[in-house]
């Protein structure tokens, strides 16, 4: 009787230091995605328990646990999950705390009733006496070690990370860090683009590692298609390997893009650039005011004497940042400008370093995810007027909400200014290159988030044009024509 006993008490403590079974999961996961999702009828067809671990970053005193599971959904009605007006594929992901691959079955243009999707996801949970409360669905967390963009892991790659390791490890001096990484990136996209042109084939600007424009460019240009994703800086960088002819295609914001074909902004030296095109406009990218939930500001106007992380200088973020500032009465000299990159400024924001951070990123971005696991946050919203205000003198800005939803206990709609992510080019590719190209990436039935971006989930002919800031290629605007079934792609939705 007593070995019974010790064996009872055993497996209950096992169970307990195991986190919630698999019933209060199911449970959780339902109500999460009623809630988020409401009237989409998402049935949970299954649900496995795949194991957990220990929340290292818990907060002091409290035992959490990170639990991952597997589960397969069923929907009941038509549902698009990549509507523009809706929190769709940014709630569901959220919702299910899935990362980059996590759920399959979403296809671009629309779900029909009766589609299955299949789901890794993850959520955190808190012990509360013999209780398991959920904390939140875990963002996404990725790798802290990073590779060549196009997967040389060998040969040239291999080469390339071992003379910056060797550098790196030389310099100590950050002018001197900064300038052996300067020349390695260019050093590395020469050579990737110069290998993508010998196949014949295309380099394309992407975006940091880990990025959403990196994991897009992947997602529409996998392995076997001859375009080649480049690492950068992003949207302003992008535009100038594109009129450097070292790529054939970038991806920007849509405001850097309307910059750089002006000759405005950080382009006003090198003058307009008048043969950038543009293939369509792929999903939006809101600008995000992020805050700690108890700080008591309730608006962008009270960031007036505030430690503010606007972004990084260069980065087409932080331009963004100035000018929304700027439409709500204040310049630089009124805040304490930050320029830190997002990691950081999210880090700085966890740690109370900095009062606000301000950065343009499509939803769901995984980075504000993650800090919610961690630290209450809320978003602020642009006045009504400033909104407007921007909209009038920047084509490529567009009033957009960010919908309830869409991030872990948002209760409410945020209003805010986006831009669009644009897929841009230059008169250089031949009419049946540009056809094909635009073809293949707005065309429906596509798995994206299965390809690991959630965002071009949100391609689609009939949002092609909104926040359009620089002309449509002809040969794309006679593509998206064919596609879409309507008579002017450039059209606003």
């Amino acid at each position: 009787m007593k070995r019974l006993f010790a064996c009872l008490l055993f497996a209950l403590l096992a169970a307990c230091g195991r986190g919630p079974d698999v019933d209060i999961v199911r449970a959780d996961v339902s109500a999460q995605l009623d809630e988020a999702l409401p009237g989409q009828e998402i049935e949970i067809v299954s649900l496995k328990r795949r194991g957990s671990q220990r929340d290292t970053d818990a907060p002091p005193g409290e035992t959490r646990r990170l639990v991952y599971f597997d589960t397969e959904l069923k929907l009941g009605r038509d549902v698009d999950f990549g509507a523009w007006s809706s929190s769709g594929i940014s709630a569901l992901v959220s919702v299910l705390g899935a990362g980059p691959r996590g759920i399959s079955g979403v296809t671009s243009g629309g779900n029909r009733a009766g589609d299955l999707l299949q789901v890794h996801g993850t959520a955190l949970y808190r012990q509360e006496g013999d209780q398991w409360t959920l904390v939140a669905p875990v963002g996404y967390r990725p790798a802290s070690v990073s590779g060549p963009a196009s997967g040389l892991e060998e040969g040239p790659g291999a080469l390339l990370a071992a003379i910056r390791s060797t550098l790196d490890a030389s310099a100590t001096a950050p002018d001197q860090r900064r300038i052996i990484e300067d020349e390695l990136l260019m050093a590395r996209q020469n050579i990737e683009a110069r290998l993508a042109r010998n196949a014949k084939g295309y380099a394309i600007a992407a975006g940091a590692e880990h990025g959403q424009y990196l994991r897009v460019a992947r997602a529409l240009f996998p392995p076997g298609s001859r375009t080649v994703p480049l690492v950068t800086r992003g949207s302003e960088e992008n535009l100038q390997l594109l009129r450097a002819g070292t790529v054939s295609l970038a991806l920007s914001q849509g405001d850097a893009a309307q910059d750089a074909y002006e000759g405005t902004g950080i382009f006003t030296r090198q003058g307009p650039h008048a043969a950038l095109r543009s293939l369509g406009s792929l999903y939006p990218e809101p600008l995000h005011v992020l805050v700690a939930a108890g700080s008591g500001l309730t608006s962008i106007d009270q960031l007036r004497g505030k430690r503010v992380a606007i972004g990084e200088a260069g980065a087409a973020s932080r331009t963004t940042a100035l000018r929304v500032l700027q439409a709500h009465g204040l310049g630089l000299d009124d805040i304490e400008p930050l320029e830190l990159s997002i990691g950081d400024a999210f880090t700085a924001l966890r740690l109370g370093r900095t009062d606000a951070v301000m950065q343009v990123i499509g939803t769901p971005a995984d980075d504000i995810r993650g800090l919610l696991t961690s630290t209450p946050l809320r978003l602020l919203p642009l006045s009504g007027e400033a909104a407007a205000r921007l909209v009038d003198d920047h084509d490529g800005y567009f009033e957009y909400t960010i919908a309830r939803g869409t991030y872990p206990g948002q209760a409410g709609n945020i209003s805010t200014i986006a831009t669009a992510a644009l897929l841009l080019t230059d008169t250089t590719l031949s009419d049946a290159e540009i056809d094909s190209l635009t073809r293949r990436v707005f065309e429906s039935g596509r798995d994206y988030p299965g390809l690991g971006s959630a965002q071009a989930s949100r391609i689609s002919p009939a949002t092609s044009a909104v926040g359009l800031s620089v002309p449509l290629h002809p040969a794309a605007a006679r593509a998206l024509e064919a596609l879409a079934g309507r008579g002017d792609p450039t059209e606003e939705h």
